[in-house]
């Protein structure tokens, strides 16, 4: 017995452009800042921001801290940064690299320091305290005290909170110094 299957009709559902436009276009960004030279800033802003120290821009603070304290206060730096690249740079894209750009540095010259901050939980204290979205920099004090072993400490909670202020401040003052093309 044969079968008539002329009025079978076979869906073909239509072929959107939505992914394939948004990869065309994320594409042809990418050549854009290739060209003009914003994936070169924010690389060099990146490999920057890897090389900020405590001792460099918080010397006094930095004299009255412990070895572990130092660290969870150059982690703190590095959140921090990272944020405001995330916050500041002109195109998610270009912060993206900016970032990645400052951790394969750090990962470089600081391999111990890299692997502090890849495999401990400061940074998902720091994003819980992002998340509350008051008195963030409080917040962020009070986990850097938290991290330190210095709870309710008002000198670390103050600390914490100033070295992100700061730290977001001069991310914000370096990507516009850079004057990335439009």
């Amino acid at each position: 017995m044969r079968n008539n299957d002329e009025d079978i009709k076979i869906f073909h559902p239509k072929k959107t452009d939505g992914a394939g436009e948004d990869l065309m276009h994320l594409a042809a960004l990418t050549d854009a800042y290739r060209r003009n030279g914003n994936m070169e800033k924010a690389v060099k802003l990146g490999e920057k921001f890897a090389t900020i120290v405590p001792e460099d821009e918080f010397p006094r603070d930095a004299a009255k801290l412990k070895n572990n304290e130092l660290v969870q206060l150059r982690s703190l730096m590095s959140f921090s940064a990272q944020v405001a690249l995330q916050k500041y740079m002109p195109h998610s894209m270009l912060a993206t690299q900016a970032v990645n750009a400052m951790f394969e540095k750090l990962k470089e010259d600081s391999p111990g320091m890299f692997r502090n901050i890849s495999d401990g939980s400061s940074f998902t204290f720091y994003y819980l305290a992002l998340r509350k979205k008051e008195n963030i920099e409080e917040e962020i004090g009070k986990s850097f005290a938290m991290l330190c072993d210095r709870d309710n400490d008002d000198y670390f909670i103050n600390l914490g909170s100033k070295v992100y202020a700061e730290t977001d401040k001069y991310v914000c003052k370096a990507v516009d110094s850079a004057e990335f093309a439009e």
